[in-house]
């Protein structure tokens, strides 16, 4: 072997201080041969499908109409609600392996294994806990049923090549699992109550706990544990606040879910979803804005401190920080060169976003990376184009001016040095030098009055006293003295 062969590749540079070290992806998805979490899953997935199905056989064969109708609804239920997930994401697209994978634990794994274990905690509670009949799923349903959806995330936390970089990604993946959850348990339920073989039963079913309650479910419960998850494996905190989040959303997941199926309202059930699912959803939304603030600063640290300038620059961030922004420059687009300038801008934009995903996943100088950058440049020159024949310039909506971005540098490292000489100079020496650079430049002059314009001389004194004042601040003793006043 020659040392060109022995040499390592060194790893690409990445924006990322987490402190759990974070290994390179080795494949495009979390199907990963060599990881031993891969295959633990894959074997825990299996058992959960023949676990899982046969209770799905004893209902299709049982009542074959309702059931085969409850598992299209419910399937065409979940496809929606997977679409509304991709929607609320910002700026990542996962890949869609992953979240077949993601899905499929959600779907068979977790399912199938509280199969087995819900009844076994059930009767742990009836004993433990000396509380009536109706309140032991309260508490034994979340015990099994939310560490067991919480250990998909963590795997794919585990796998490389899942690529969960953020408390965005473990909340987006909790959401998927909770929706395979969701999606398999709710198809039992429906088989069992519409054995009456209608179908407006189904219908009714359906409503209540996925278009009512599915607000307030089992993607809401895992996406509040998940984002613990994605916080522990990427956050740059000490080791005790890390620990604090994950288990502090999962036991927030545990709660909620509890919460929801204790019988404090009775009546109704739809009131009794809506009275008990508005809390819960409004604790989800604001781990939904923790989430993903984080995500857009994180983004704004790779747009400001690792991807170059003429690619994607802090100014450029601002303007793919939103969607709702990214529309109206789409929008500005259109106005000036039409359907063409919005067509190349859009895909600039993707390109834009997708380098930022790279290098947030894999690091500046991956290969993803290094090929997504030849498209941003290449569409950075289509746009341009475009401009150029419609407006005489090659700078508009998307494209910002050069020297735009030149004065941004110059702000940048004027802070620098600024910073610089405060941590070696002293706050009091910097403020001073700047204030008598300011004096140097803008000296103050007394206004004419009727008595100064009568007599020119007082005019004179005036400078004189400003003179004296900024020769006394450019001493190296800083101190400052009074010219005599003048006769």
């Amino acid at each position: 072997m020659t040392a060109a062969q022995g040499a390592v590749e060194p790893a690409p540079a990445t924006v990322a201080i987490a402190t759990i070290k974070r290994a390179l992806p080795r494949t495009s998805s979390f199907i990963d041969t060599r990881s031993a979490v891969f295959w633990a899953g894959c074997a825990i997935t299996l058992y959960g499908l023949l676990t899982w199905m046969p209770l799905v056989f004893v209902r299709l064969q049982s009542h074959p109409t309702t059931a085969v109708l409850s598992a299209i609804a419910w399937l065409l239920y979940g496809f929606v609600f997977m679409m509304i997930l991709y929607r609320m994401e910002l700026f990542e697209r996962r890949s869609p392996v992953t979240v077949l994978g993601a899905l499929a634990w959600g779907g068979l794994a977790a399912p199938g294994v509280a199969a087995i274990a819900a009844p076994a905690m059930h009767d742990i509670v009836a004993v433990t806990l000396p509380v009536a009949d109706e309140w032991v799923s309260s508490f034994a349903a979340p015990l099994v049923e939310e560490p067991l959806k919480w250990l998909g995330v963590v795997a794919l936390a585990l796998i490389p090549g899942a690529r969960l970089r953020s408390a965005a990604d473990g909340l987006f993946y909790g959401a998927v699992i909770g929706l395979g959850f969701q999606v398999s348990e709710s198809f039992l339920y429906t088989a069992v109550v519409s054995a009456d073989g209608t179908a407006g039963t189904v219908f009714a079913m359906v409503m209540l706990r996925g278009v009512v309650g599915g607000l307030w479910n089992h993607p809401t419960y895992s996406a509040m544990a998940g984002a613990g998850v994605g916080y522990f494996f990427n956050a740059s905190a000490s080791a005790v606040r890390r620990w604090a989040v994950m288990l502090g959303t999962l036991a927030l997941a545990m709660a909620v879910h509890g919460f929801f199926n204790t019988p404090i309202v009775n009546g109704n059930v739809w009131v009794s979803s809506v009275t008990k699912g508005i809390p819960v959803l409004l604790l989800f939304l604001g781990v939904l804005r923790w989430a993903h603030l984080r995500e857009r600063r994180t983004f704004a640290g790779l747009a400001a401190k690792v991807v170059p300038d003429d690619l994607v620059s802090p100014a450029d961030f601002r303007l793919l920080a939103t969607r709702r922004t990214r529309r109206e420059v789409r929008r500005a687009a259109a106005r000036i060169s039409g359907l063409p300038g919005k067509r190349a801008l859009t895909y600039l934009q993707g390109a834009q976003l997708s380098l930022l995903t790279a290098t947030h996943e894999d690091g500046w100088g991956s290969p993803r990376t290094i090929e997504l950058s030849e498209d941003v440049r290449e569409l950075h020159g289509e746009l341009g184009d475009i401009y150029e024949e419609a407006t005489g310039s090659r700078f508009g909506p998307g494209l910002p001016r050069a020297d735009a971005a030149s004065s941004s540098r110059v702000v940048q490292r004027w802070a620098a040095h600024t910073r610089s000489r405060i941590e070696t100079e002293g706050l009091r020496k910097v403020a001073k030098s700047g204030g008598a650079w300011a004096s140097s430049k803008v000296r103050f002059r007394p206004r004419r009055t009727r008595n100064s314009q009568a007599n020119p001389h007082d005019n004179h004194a005036a400078d004189a006293v400003n003179d004296a004042r900024e020769a006394a601040l450019n001493r190296d003793d800083g101190t400052i003295d009074e010219a005599p006043a003048p006769r």
